[in-house]
């Protein structure tokens, strides 16, 4: 997906404008949940996204929905990783 869709996609779904989020290489994070809902598309590196029953790689253009409440924990490749992240 390229940004400018990505974009489109997060006004279609109701979410706010995007900002970008920085992950340190090897950023390994805690597991938590947020009270809001968040979509994301890696712009920069590798992303990790981990759930209670999985953990999704994501290269440059995959994107991900984390709904309000779920659990999970943002890790980071060896070059870090950048993300486009709206919420609502």
């Amino acid at each position: 997906m390229t940004e400018d869709e990505f974009r489109s996609e997060l006004a279609a779904q109701g979410y706010g404008e995007p900002r970008d989020a920085e992950f340190e290489p090897h950023a390994d994070g805690e597991l938590h949940s947020h009270e809001f809902s968040a979509m994301a598309m890696v712009t920069r590196g590798e992303f990790r996204l981990g759930l209670e029953d999985e953990t999704r790689v994501m290269g440059v253009g995959d994107w991900c929905e984390v709904s309000a409440g779920t659990l999970h924990s943002e890790m980071a490749g060896p070059v870090g990783a950048t993300l486009l992240v709206g919420t609502k």
